[in-house]
């Protein structure tokens, strides 16, 4: 076993070095080691907090003290490999505490928090009023205005988006953009009502009366079919996770005065430099930093519901990947304007932050 001069690494201090073995401490009482044999790399953390590992500090202490002198004595010995040898691969948005970007983040002044809320408040806008359009090709002579009124839409939306004046003739043919009127095609089945098919899928009955020319809306036969406007499917009931397994929020949702006097949009949960898991399913839809922030993971549960976790110290996740609901996302820490190791957990609907608690439970106050 020749032991080597430790390297600095960005994600954490290098304990001791050979030819096969590497120790690196996490912070948080969190070590890493890692082992290269001929055919594997074994690799695995060591929690120094956790009452079985109290044996280990002794043991450590005793290794670094004796490949400190050994180092010492055998200059010779000590050997650099470049980086490409490291046994160990982070993700690349790995965040390094304390460097020149964390330093200003933690030093950030009103304008540049700010500033950091609207790139917040600018990836999670949601526009929910934009149609979708299908193509239809038209026969020669019609307008767009005899088109509009055979598929009951407006003929502006039409005209602006096939860019050709609502009167005009159109050529056999050519192309127009026509909106899709959302809903669903539902089928009556025994015991079905008009009223309770409304409230299920959030339809006004006035609204299903018109669409469908009913007559006689209070009678209806077993497999008669009706087009509920605006209707979407609902979602089944979601399944939610703890973001952190300690269940200890540290500060809530709601004002307070510490670090700074403002609105808390989020929980602070009680979580040093340990695995971060997926409040639900969901897709990356951003992962990287954001200045008081630090490092962050959002992901889209729904095309209304968010949840957003800051402060990381490692980031595990892309955007664009689906995650499933219980898997880690990240690692904890205190990037940012941050000043203890902690999970920043956000629950965000329509674009607004709302109180986490209206979705998971099982979290109490320190």
């Amino acid at each position: 076993m020749i032991f080597q001069k430790p390297r600095k690494l960005p994600h954490g201090r290098e304990l001791l070095r050979t030819n096969h073995f590497s120790l690196i401490y996490l912070g948080g009482g969190t070590l890493h080691y890692s082992y290269v044999t001929k055919k594997k790399l074994i690799y695995g953390n060591i929690e120094l907090n956790q009452n079985r590992y109290k044996i280990i500090p002794l043991l450590l202490l005793t290794i670094i003290i004796s490949s400190s002198l050994f180092i010492m004595s055998n200059p010779s010995k000590a050997i650099n490999h470049p980086d490409s040898d490291e046994l160990i691969i982070f993700s690349d948005e790995e965040a390094v505490e304390e460097d020149e970007r964390d330093v200003r983040a933690k030093k950030g002044d009103d304008k540049f928090l700010e500033e950091t809320e609207e790139k917040k408040k600018n990836l999670l806008k949601v526009d929910r009023n934009t149609p979708k359009f299908k193509s239809y090709y038209a026969h020669s002579g019609e307008t767009i205005e005899e088109i509009a009124a055979r598929y009951k839409v407006s003929p502006d939306i039409i005209s602006k988006k096939s860019n050709h004046p609502i009167t005009a003739p159109l050529k056999d043919k050519q192309i127009v953009f026509i909106p899709e009127k959302p809903g669903i095609l539902y089928k009556f089945k025994l015991g079905d009502t008009l009223a309770s098919i409304a409230s299920f899928y959030k339809v006004s009955i006035d609204d299903i009366i018109r669409e469908n020319e009913l007559d006689g809306p209070d009678i209806f036969s077993v497999g008669q079919k009706i087009f509920l406007p605006g209707a979407v499917i609902p979602d089944p009931p979601p399944v939610w996770f703890r973001p952190v397994p300690s269940g200890v929020i540290t500060s809530g949702y709601g004002w307070r005065t510490y670090p700074r006097t403002q609105f808390h949009e989020a929980w602070d949960l009680k979580a040093s430099y340990e695995p971060v898991f997926a409040a639900r399913s969901g897709r990356v839809i951003y992962s990287g930093w954001m200045g008081g922030y630090g490092n962050v993971v959002i992901l889209e549960h729904t095309s209304e519901l968010k949840t957003l976790y800051a402060h990381n110290s490692r980031l595990y996740v892309r955007e664009g990947e689906y995650v499933q609901g219980g898997k880690p996302i990240s690692k904890s820490g205190c990037t940012g304007f941050c000043f203890g190791a902690h999970l920043h957990f956000e629950v965000i609907k329509n674009g607004n932050s709302v109180n986490p608690k209206t979705y998971i439970k099982g979290f109490y106050p320190r």
